[in-house]
């Protein structure tokens, strides 16, 4: 008879979660959905064929020809390709804890220079594009340690501010100046009628971040599909939620000393990935799946367009899906990383 009450507690407990998402809203935030992009385009993408195997990236970013892809579980981090030969030219950095090496690294945002930050020693790693290119064991011409070990986030830009996510729960974000010292905590969280402990809020607002590297910046949540702009003072421009208004439930639980959340089965859904800065605009994968379900899996196929004052602009409807994207605005093209069946870059042009 267990069972069945187990079954039973679960299956009106999911009842009760939806009902009070469907009253529920967070507050100051403006509704969207699907309706009120302007144009949508469908773009059919190319499976890059290069003269080497890719092996596994988990990200991608291009600098005019060329396409650097990051490889977490190889010896040397980062592989380089030309995108008009379709030829590796090389490997750089080794997996390590030396002065030059690094452990868990992720690209900044910026197209004059390279800057990689590594999460496990919270250093910023600066180089040339011709260094980085040219130099089998590149040094960077600068480096820049943060104040706070480890920060579990990507940085982007803000001027010559930089900005992270906390995972803290005072604040979503932490701002810090030019040499790494943090100036202040950014942001709020966002307020519904769901209360959270502290550790149930950090996990159930986790998100990544995009900035137009001078006055805005994109708070893109993985657990629910909103996302907030502020100005480079940590003052909401917008609140975006949509396009379906999902909202993000975790429990908190202990085991002996240990405290933790986890989500609550059949309402874990993923919203936003991958924002990336294009100009006077901002491109972010939507996935909006149901984790665990029967179909689920990490590609998305539907980029979201918007202006950095909030305003949907486009969907681009992708024929095959992707987790991470890199975008030439240049050459209005997207590449991004598929492990469908086999892990590839696709590239997609668009208008």
């Amino acid at each position: 008879m267990k069972t069945p009450i187990k079954f039973f507690v679960t299956f009106c407990l999911f009842i009760l979660l939806v009902s009070c998402s469907q009253k529920n809203k967070y507050e100051n935030a403006t509704f969207f959905d699907m309706t009120d992009f302007k144009t949508t385009q469908t773009l059919n993408g190319t499976i890059l064929q290069f003269d080497s195997i890719i092996m596994k990236p988990s990200q991608l970013q291009i600098y005019d020809t060329l396409l650097i892809t990051s490889n977490l579980e190889d010896q040397k981090i980062f592989h380089i390709f030309n995108l008009n030969t379709k030829r590796k030219i090389g490997e750089r950095i080794s997996r390590g804890q030396g002065p030059e090496e690094m452990l868990l690294p992720f690209f900044i945002q910026q197209k004059d220079s390279i800057k990689i930050f590594d999460m496990m020693t919270s250093t910023l790693f600066v180089y040339t594009i011709q260094e980085f290119v040219t130099n089998p064991t590149p040094n960077p011409i600068r480096k820049i340690k943060l104040d706070i070990q480890p920060l579990w986030s990507e940085l982007a830009l803000l001027k010559n501010k930089m900005i992270g996510v906390s995972y803290a729960p005072k604040s979503p974000c932490f701002l810090f100046d030019e040499n790494g010292k943090k100036i202040k905590d950014f942001g709020s969280y966002p307020v519904s009628q769901i209360e959270y402990t502290d550790i149930e809020r950090v996990d159930a607002f986790r998100s990544i971040l995009t900035s137009n590297q001078t006055n805005r910046v994109a708070i893109c949540h993985y657990f629910t599909d909103l996302i907030d702009i502020y100005n480079d003072n940590g003052e909401l421009i917008k609140r975006l939620h949509g396009p379906e208004h999902f909202f993000p439930h975790f429990k908190e639980y202990k085991n002996g000393d240990i405290i933790g959340s986890k989500p609550i089965e059949k309402t874990y859904k993923d919203a936003f990935y991958s924002p990336t800065n294009v100009g006077d605009e901002f491109f972010v994968l939507y996935n909006g799946k149901l984790v665990g379900s029967e179909n689920y899996n990490l590609l998305a196929q539907q980029i979201l367009v918007f202006t950095w004052e909030g305003n949907p602009l486009r969907i681009l409807h992708l024929d095959q899906g992707v987790s991470r994207i890199s975008v030439d605005p240049n050459q209005k093209k997207i590449y991004g990383i598929s492990d469908d069946p086999e892990f590839h870059i696709i590239e997609f042009s668009y208008k």
